[in-house]
């Protein structure tokens, strides 16, 4: 097969679905925030400096405003809504993510890894739902990848690498930095290739200078990455320059950061500060699609055997080696950090898409040794292989249709599906279905409800209230209200199900699991 025909066919495809699709996705519970926030930033600029309210603005000055400010200019020339401008454009930063996860791929283990890659970073609802809705960590995570992907672009280069991967890395680095401070971590993620790579090429020659003399070259070819960084890191997060401290205190409150809301996991409520080591691995392997998870099973049985046979030496100072330990330790060092030392972390593992990017990498690779294998032992049964991978790709296809506009709930068979996970683990945290069962609300009552004139009626929220309001029409048949006991209809999620006593009018499920509905409170008892 034409692997790389393929690829390129299957990234068109993407794109023409983020064009066609964007304006179908529900606004996340803190998107308006983020959305004023990107304005207070370019307000900042606008001003000439003179406005920075963005510096002391809830807690997001400790965020880099990346996205934001760039939804905000864009907004100012959109023709669509803010919040779908908001959307087409992270759909836009998805596709770029997903090129990332083919470049990673293809640089480590060829063509047709790179497909791989690809379809399985599509085929995941966990990051390809969130690409559209998640101003902060999905943007994160791809910079993050695209991070990888110049670093290991430098390893293959070395001991001198281009000034074409110095300015790539530059950029990708410092739009991660210039979203979340965590991007730090990406210097951790480098520390084995390079006690690797210390320790093998002294054995190699036994000479301590010509070592050091390697490594400056190295580290010297990459400098013109530090200036692109802090450029970057001051236009899209200028609080940070404001005063030497501020990037410390962002670092230090990284992992604490005040947020004590209770999140869902095995059938129990924990504080978000207090989870079980078991949260995160767990939840990743009930997200993951199974196929993915075939894939990173065989990675990980083909790279133990591939470091058996090829003997620990000879491995140290190979670029390949070297560039495989830093994919694998973006995967180790966050998963370990929070098995170890448990930081907070906010619902469901959005924290932690940073860390599912290169897992689905690493499945693609895997799957591509598994096809490789396979087609070894002749044509028919890499034909077959091919076949059932085919398979596994339209029925993931399938589910995430009819979850579309809300993929990102979704759960593996091993979690019993979205059906299955409901009850015992977070589905729509974001909130984002509450723009259908509103969209609903209004055509129930533009054709079936009586209205008097010139009194619309009046909707109680329970949920972000933008995730709602933003959608009732431009006729003015609804009105938000803050009582339950005035309003006529009220719109909730799934979560509000004890709170909301009324005739059902509207349910938005997926999966066969509840996501949020509307109810007619109109001549209500209670």
């Amino acid at each position: 097969m034409n692997a790389q025909l393929l690829t390129r066919l299957t990234l068109l495809i993407v794109a023409a679905l983020v064009v066609s699709t964007f304006r179908d996705y529900g606004i996340s519970w803190d998107e308006d925030v983020q959305d004023l926030y990107g304005h207070k930033l370019l307000s900042y600029y606008l001003s000439g400096f003179s406005d920075q309210s963005a510096f002391h603005f809830s807690n997001l000055f400790y965020y880099g405003g990346t996205f934001d400010l760039i939804a905000a200019i864009l907004n100012t020339v959109s023709p669509f809504g803010e919040y779908e401008t908001r959307h087409l454009l992270g759909g836009a930063v998805g596709l770029v993510g997903i090129v990332g996860a083919w470049r990673l791929a293809r640089l480590l283990a060829g063509e047709r890894a790179g497909f791989f890659a690809v379809t399985l970073t599509v085929l995941t609802p966990l990051i390809y739902g969130h690409s559209f809705f998640n101003p902060k960590d999905a943007p994160f995570a791809f910079a993050l990848l695209w991070s990888i992907y110049y670093i290991c672009r430098a390893i293959n280069e070395s001991p001198r690498p281009t000034r074409a991967t110095a300015v790539g890395l530059g950029i990708a680095l410092g739009m991660a930095l210039a979203t979340r401070v965590v991007a730090g971590i990406a210097l951790v993620y480098c520390l084995p290739a390079f006690v690797a790579y210390t320790v093998g090429r002294y054995l190699e020659c036994r000479d301590a200078r010509a070592v050091l003399r390697d490594l400056a070259s190295f580290f010297a070819a990459l400098l013109p990455a530090v200036p692109i960084v802090l450029a970057l890191t001051a236009i899209f997060w200028p609080w940070v320059v404001q005063s030497p401290g501020n990037l410390a205190t962002a670092v230090r409150l990284f992992s604490s950061f005040p947020w004590e809301g209770p999140v869902l996991f095995d059938g129990a409520l924990y504080p978000s500060t207090d989870l079980p080591a078991s949260y995160l691995p767990k939840l990743i392997a009930l997200q993951m699609p199974e196929v993915a998870l075939l894939g990173l099973l065989v990675a990980i049985v083909g790279g133990i055997h591939a470091a058996v046979d090829r003997g620990w030496r000879r491995s140290l100072t190979d670029p390949r080696f070297l560039c495989y330990s830093v994919l694998i330790a973006a995967v180790l060092v966050p998963l370990l950090h929070f098995i170890i030392v448990r930081p907070l972390a906010h619902n469901g593992i959005r924290h932690y898409l940073f860390m599912v990017a290169p897992l689905i990498v690493l499945a693609g690779i895997g799957l591509d040794r598994a096809y490789a294998w396979v087609a070894s032992r002749g044509v028919w049964p890499a034909r077959g292989f091919a076949t059932l991978l085919g398979v596994a790709a339209g029925v993931q296809i399938a589910i995430m249709v009819e979850l579309h506009p809300d993929e990102y709930v979704y759960y593996n068979a091993f979690a019993g599906g979205v059906s299955g996970a409901a009850g015992r683990y977070e589905l729509d945290y974001w909130g984002v279905s509450l723009a259908e069962a509103t969209r609903e609300l209004e055509r129930l009552v533009a054709r079936e409800t009586p209205q008097p004139v010139g009194q619309p009626w009046r909707v109680y929220v329970c949920g972000d209230l933008t995730s709602v309001t933003y959608f009732f029409g431009p006729a003015g048949r609804l009105r938000y209200t803050d009582t339950v006991a005035d309003a006529d209809f009220a719109v909730a999620l799934r979560e509000c199900d004890d709170d909301i006593k009324g005739r059902v009018v509207v349910e938005v499920r997926r999966g066969g699991a509840l996501l949020s509905y509307a109810t007619d409170l109109r001549g209500r008892t209670d």
